[in-house]
């Protein structure tokens, strides 16, 4: 977890489901803490949705990686999505790619 602040555009509040906005910050903090000095500032999460399996893969350009993770259980209002997290020295931003 970061001491950062954290914040969302208005696209996120209102079209991702509030249980699917925590898990993609659970999902950057481990990541976070797994890459240290390697995590870049633009992080992808692409989301897919597959009957009862939520598939969220993250990816960053600048030290090319690539992480994986599959939920069993489907998020309640969960859809094929793209959604970034920006960190910038001061907070960190999700969004949608359409928001910047």
């Amino acid at each position: 977890m970061t001491n950062k602040s954290r914040y969302m555009t208005k696209a996120i509040s209102e079209e991702l489901d509030i249980e699917l906005q925590v898990v993609l910050w659970q999902f950057y903090d481990e990541i976070n803490e797994q890459r240290k000095e390697q995590m870049d500032y633009l992080q992808v999460f692409e989301i897919s949705v597959c009957e009862e399996t939520l598939t969220i893969t993250n990816r960053q350009e600048v030290s090319s990686l690539q992480t994986k993770v599959i939920i069993n259980n489907k998020v309640k209002g969960a859809k094929n999505t793209t959604v970034w997290i920006i960190d910038d020295e001061r907070y960190q931003t999700m969004l949608f790619p359409k928001d910047y």
